[in-house]
């Protein structure tokens, strides 16, 4: 079970508003693995067209096929927010001091 070190993750709203990224998982063979990179709130706000990055050690996927999935919601207005959605990623090899978009699109 190798280590995938310095990955950056980059999430890119291309939604029509303002979204919140709530959970942040990747695969490592059958399993998803969450990775808590939120911070204390849990969650990470994104505008339209902006992106936000974090840079991890991913374990388990060292050089190794794998997906992201972020689940997110749609901010509605006030303090509303939308039902979950999720956006999956195409299968890539993770290796050190790379990165992978993952473009919230639905």
């Amino acid at each position: 079970m190798a280590t995938c070190e310095d990955f950056t993750i980059t999430l890119r709203n291309s939604t029509h508003g303002e979204i919140k990224a709530t959970k942040f998982e990747y695969k490592d063979g059958s399993k998803w693995k969450s990775e808590n990179m939120f911070g204390a709130d849990g969650h990470q706000k994104i505008e339209k067209d902006h992106s936000v990055s974090f840079k991890r050690d991913l374990e388990g996927i060292g050089a190794e096929s794998t997906q992201f999935r972020v689940t997110y919601q749609h901010h509605i207005g006030g303090t509303k927010w939308s039902a979950d959605k999720c956006e999956v990623t195409d299968t890539f090899t993770a290796l050190d001091n790379g990165g992978k978009m993952v473009t919230l699109t639905a």
